[in-house]
């Protein structure tokens, strides 16, 4: 407990300069004073009141550039103020619920804050979801509105999904629908709707990996978004000068807050559809990008772009490189610091907890490994098998208390979630880690994954580290197979660099020995074109089927 308040007073001493140099607390004539007192009153404390307040204060600013060009803080507020009165004509009451099924464009930005302009619950979709899941989370939230791109309207079309549609985006080659669009709404004329007392819920989608993705719902109170700010002002120093690549998908709560921090602060957000490494580079360069929010497999693909040598001028304005939603390779991290410069930050956090521990540039050069210490109002334990507390050094199952109120899983007629053990308001991650003396934070891997063999326990994530630093391999992952000598034995998943030659068995089995624990060489090393992966970069371990056999 000591450690942990001491951590809060440094972030919190830390944070102070940080959040004068953002540019939040810079003085406004008496004109917009008013004007930003009457967006606190009219949207309370939502999404939609940060938007609000940025446009009063930097009206003329880019907030998004992506694939349609760029639009200024002024134009999207507008727009979302139209689409927001559009939706609540279309009925004699708001609509209580929004769905949100967009990739990384505008649209998601209009949504999101016509939504919280209407009081509306705010769900966000995972793009990425096969047409059977889709239907199937449709069915269980059944939003009153539903905003999604075109690519989705045949599915939404077969589902059971009666409630209002609009498309956000929509392909130039696609045929003309008589779905009204954000586009046709934002060019519409009604009434404002009614002011907004208190904060909207945002329910965000767990990664579904091992199953149907289950709804986490909460309404974010004023108090945890402060300490989140700080957290992010103290480590990240973000600005409003910054020009911030947003890459996570914004359905994901890393996604979401990439987008919401830079809107917030009166930054410009570029973001694309769909990811691509050497667009991305490109961007960098041209819009003298300053931050970079990635998951860690789109990091690493930045890594494998053959230009990445020759443009290190053009990306001189690049400040930080932050990363979280899935684990990323400690010789990632340290590639990463060698191309780009020790900007590398990474987080770790889970839709149940938000974000729970940020590790500093400092940090990943002196310990690539790490997640780093813990976010303000944010208390991490490390608890033995008999809910003692571990030693440093010691591994244990990772406890979390966060400022964000986790309720429980949405209800669901078909599929109900284990509750989660609960310690003193401390609720398990389901990760297995251990504290360093400096009460740094590393992650062992998931209680979950962990594998027996001979008698040994085994934690993927250690196996997969050690081969991806083999010079042929660019990722890893490592899994348990059934095996009658042993219970388990370890197969490996690799996908090699590019024009590179596979090594053999032996030679791989013989590097992992190098480094590790016998017990702990994979049996077989199968090669792979790519790791199945969800779309914050998490690996979609059932969708490896090894051979079996000894």
């Amino acid at each position: 407990m000591r450690a942990e308040l001491t951590h809060s007073l440094r972030q919190w001493g830390s944070a102070i300069p940080a959040v004068v140099a953002s540019g939040m607390l810079a003085p406004v004539g008496p004109r917009k004073a008013v004007a930003l007192a009457r967006g606190f009153y009219r949207y309370g404390p939502t999404p939609a009141m940060l938007l609000a307040v940025t446009a009063i204060r930097h009206p003329d600013k880019v907030a998004i550039i992506d694939d349609s060009g760029q639009l200024t803080y002024r134009q999207l507020q507008q727009r979302a103020e139209a689409i927001a009165a559009a939706l609540f004509a279309t009925s004699a009451t708001a609509p209580k619920s929004v769905g949100i099924l967009c990739r990384n464009h505008r649209g998601f930005a209009e949504a999101l804050t016509a939504g919280a302009q209407l009081g509306a619950e705010l769900i966000f979709i995972n793009t990425e979801l096969p047409a059977t899941q889709l239907q199937s989370i449709l069915a269980r939230h059944n939003p009153d509105v539903l905003i999604y791109d075109d690519e989705y309207d045949a599915v939404v079309g077969q589902s059971t999904f009666a409630g209002v549609r609009v498309l956000a985006w929509r392909d130039t080659d696609s045929d003309p629908a008589a779905l009204p669009t954000l586009d046709d709404l934002a060019a519409r004329s009604h009434p404002a709707p009614p002011r907004v007392h208190r904060a909207v819920k945002l329910t965000l989608l767990t990664s579904g990996t091992t199953g149907l993705a289950k709804g986490v719902p909460r309404a974010v109170e004023p108090h945890a978004i402060v300490l989140l700010t700080v957290t992010a002002m103290a480590i990240l120093r973000l600005r409003s000068t910054d020009r911030v690549l947003v890459a996570p998908p914004m359905f994901h709560g890393f996604g979401l807050l990439s987008l919401l921090g830079p809107l917030a602060l009166g930054g410009t957000a570029i973001c694309r559809r769909r990811f691509d490494a050497a667009t991305a580079l490109d961007d960098i360069a041209r819009y003298r990008v300053t931050v970079v929010m990635a998951v860690p497999v789109m990091l690493q693909r930045l890594l494998t772009v053959p230009t990445l040598r020759d443009g290190a001028a053009a990306r001189s304005a690049l400040r930080l490189m932050v990363t979280g939603a899935a684990p990323i390779s400690p010789i990632v991290v340290s590639n990463l610091i060698d191309a780009f410069g020790p900007i590398v930050v990474n987080g770790y956090g889970s839709t149940e907890a938000g974000l729970v521990t940020i590790a500093t540039p400092a940090d990943l050069v002196a310990a690539p490994d790490t997640i780093g210490r813990s976010s303000l109002g944010v208390s991490v334990r490390i608890l033995r098998a008999d809910r003692t507390e571990a030693a440093p050094g010691e591994i244990g199952e990772i406890f979390v208390r966060s400022g964000l109120e986790y309720t429980g899983y949405t209800p669901d007629a078909t599929v109900q979630a284990a509750s989660k053990e609960a310690i003193d308001g401390h609720v398990s991650t389901g990760d297995m880690g251990h504290f360093d003396t400096r009460r740094r934070l590393f992650i062992d891997g998931r209680a979950d994954d962990m594998i027996v063999s001979g008698g040994e326990n085994v934690f993927p994530g250690e196996v997969e580290d050690w081969l991806a630093a083999h010079p042929a391999i660019t990722d890893a992952v490592v899994i348990g197979v059934a095996d009658a000598e042993f219970g388990q034995v370890l197969n490996a998943f690799i996908v090699l660099r590019p024009n590179v030659s596979a090594p053999s068995d032996d030679a791989l089995k013989q590097h992992v020995r190098d480094g590790l624990e016998r017990y702990k060489v994979p049996k077989r090393f199968i090669v792979l074109d790519e790791i199945p992966r969800n779309a914050s970069g998490k690996v979609l371990r059932a969708r490896l089927h090894a051979p079996t056999g000894s």
